[in-house]
């Protein structure tokens, strides 16, 4: 019985698939490619935990707190992706650099300038409401997941009583950490073929632990949640 109708299947699907194709063709609206630069803003990291062992910042207080603050900084972002109908997914790239404001401690130790950077791949989706269509302006919403590839912060300067003179720079690193976004976005159809887009994104990332070398933690888990503005042009085909 089984091989009967598995013998039927294999006749009647590629009728069915002829017919339903020919009425109604599966066709992608666009592929397109998209490239945007913009500004970051990455809230601040308080009462942050340090690791123990050689990666730790202070063994002489392993209980000590750490506030990291950030400037604002900078993203750039590439995607490669399809739009079908009112719906878009798409492969993104965001490489984003802050400065470090500050990291101090209610201890001794104090970090006065470095930099950190987050490098996210995500799948995002798209949706684009005709009721939030305006002439060549279309809003759309937008969600993501994906991980953060790398999250990578140098301190420099680092001062205080007890800062050991091979602490004047550090380099910290953690990877593949779970990532999610939401997305608001405005699209502006130049042509066929070119378009003006401009994104705010909500990221958050899951879990940073930042060490130096394998099993040197330096900070323990934290939550980053960088905000993204960008403005970019997209290449439709």
């Amino acid at each position: 019985m089984y091989k009967k109708l598995l013998l039927i299947f294999f006749f009647i699907f590629p009728l069915l698939s002829s017919y339903s194709f020919e009425d109604k063709p599966l066709v992608l609206d666009k592929s397109y490619v998209k490239i945007g630069y913009g500004i970051v803003h990455l809230p601040d990291n308080e009462n942050v935990s340090q690791g123990f062992g050689p990666g730790a910042i202070d063994n002489v207080f392993p209980q000590a707190k750490y506030d990291i603050k950030y400037e604002s900084g900078s993203s750039f972002s590439i995607a490669a992706g399809n739009r079908f109908r009112n719906f878009a997914f798409e492969l993104a790239i965001d490489q984003i650099v802050c400065d470090i404001d500050s990291v101090t401690s209610d201890t001794a130790i104090r970090t006065t300038s470095g930099d950190i950077s987050l490098r996210t791949i995500m799948i995002n989706a798209h949706y684009y409401p005709d009721f939030l269509k305006f002439g060549k302006a279309n809003v759309y919403f937008g969600a993501g997941i994906g991980i953060t590839e790398k999250v990578d912060l140098d301190e420099a300067g680092i001062t205080g009583s007890r800062a050991k003179v091979n602490e004047g720079f550090k380099s910290s690193s953690d990877l593949f950490n779970p990532t999610y976004q939401y997305i608001l976005g405005v699209e502006y159809i130049v042509n066929d073929y070119v378009s003006i887009y401009s994104e705010v994104k909500n990221t958050y990332i899951k879990s940073v632990h930042l060490a130096r070398g394998s099993s040197k933690e330096t900070y323990g888990s934290m939550e980053m949640n960088p905000m993204s503005t960008l403005i970019g042009l997209k290449f439709s085909f």
